[in-house]
């Protein structure tokens, strides 16, 4: 579902017609994604998980602040909610 719909907004910015909704909604999909994998993968390491030995670790650290840089998922939700609610 990703990949389908990252493949339809590249479609829609290469002809000029990705608005802020569409990329909203990619960045709150995709990276809500990210970090549920990669919090299920780091649960079959368990505790070392969590150690720097693991690439695992590094891998959550980057899920996780995924969510927060350009735009938080709350305000993602807060963009996309406008936008259905017309305001």
């Amino acid at each position: 579902m990703g990949r389908a719909y990252l493949n339809s907004c590249i479609d829609k910015y290469n002809r000029g017609q990705m608005d802020a909704t569409d990329a909203a909604i990619l960045k709150l999909n995709l990276t809500e994604m990210q970090v549920k994998i990669t919090d299920e993968c780091l649960q079959l390491f368990g505790g070392y998980g969590y150690t720097t030995e693991y690439l695992i670790s590094r891998f959550y650290v980057d899920a996780r602040v995924q969510t927060i840089y350009a735009g938080t998922s709350e305000i993602m939700k807060v963009v996309i909610a406008r936008s259905m609610l017309g305001k």
